[in-house]
């Protein structure tokens, strides 16, 4: 997914381990890499920069708002 590209998101509740998922940390949404091991869940950025999320079931309000199903690559190159 690059910077400009359209996300098309299947909107549910339900992920399986590997979906990229659209997931709500309380106020902040976020796009990343569903992680699930045992009772251990993880949310992985695609950016090696930034560090995975650790969510903790007790601590960690987690929703999952839907699961990405395709990229849509705009072809119009955009004037500033």
């Amino acid at each position: 997914i690059d910077d400009g590209d359209l996300l098309a998101v299947h909107k549910t509740p339900q992920a399986q381990d590997g979906d990229i998922v659209v997931a709500r940390l309380g106020d902040e949404v976020t796009v990343k890499t569903l992680q699930r091991s045992g009772q251990d869940i993880r949310l992985l950025p695609a950016n090696p920069a930034y560090a995975p999320i650790e969510i903790d079931p007790v601590r960690d309000a987690l929703a999952i708002e839907g699961v990405a199903v395709g990229v849509i690559r705009p072809q119009l190159k955009r004037f500033t």
